[in-house]
C-alpha cells in the first residue's frame, strides 16, 4: 500500500496513535523526558488556545476548552504543581487585579515616562508599540 508521509513534530494525545494505527497509519514517535515534555506542553497550549479562538460552535468551543484544560493539568503534573496551587494563584490575582468579567478592552494606555507601566511596555515593544 502506498503511504503519504506528513510531518507532525507535535505532541499528540496518547490514544490517538493507537487509533490511527488501527486504521492503517504508521505513526513515528519518541518518548520525551520531563524537560522536553514541559516545553512541548507549552507549545501545545498555544496550539489549543488558537483552536479556542477558531471555534465556531458551542460544542466546538467546549471541546477546545477541554483540550486547554487537559494541557493545563499535564503542565501541573510535569512541574509538580497541584491544581490547588493554580486555583490559589488565580484567586490571588483576581483579588489584586480583578478578573475579566468587566469586559474592559484597553485600546491605549498612557503612562508617566519613568513609571512601571511605561517600563513594562518598553520591554515588550512588539506587543506594546509606542504611539508617537
Amino acid at each position: 500500500m502506498k503511504m503519504r508521509v506528513f510531518q507532525q513534530n507535535k505532541l499528540w494525545r496518547d490514544k490517538a496513535i493507537e487509533l490511527l494505527e488501527k486504521m492503517g497509519s504508521k505513526i513515528h514517535w519518541e518518548y520525551l523526558d520531563d524537560s522536553q515534555y514541559d516545553k512541548q506542553l507549552r507549545v501545545k497550549m498555544l496550539e489549543e488556545s488558537q483552536e479556542v479562538i477558531q471555534a465556531e460552535s458551542r460544542d466546538e468551543l467546549v471541546g477546545e476548552i477541554a483540550d486547554v484544560l487537559e494541557v493545563m493539568q499535564a503542565l501541573c503534573k510535569v512541574n509538580n504543581l497541584t491544581w490547588d496551587d493554580v486555583v490559589l494563584a488565580q484567586s490571588k490575582k483576581r483579588d489584586e487585579r480583578g478578573g475579566f468579567a468587566g469586559r474592559k478592552f484597553v485600546t491605549n494606555a498612557e503612562h508617566p515616562e519613568d513609571s512601571w507601566g511605561a517600563q513594562y511596555c518598553l520591554k515588550n515593544p512588539d506587543k506594546y508599540p509606542e504611539v508617537l
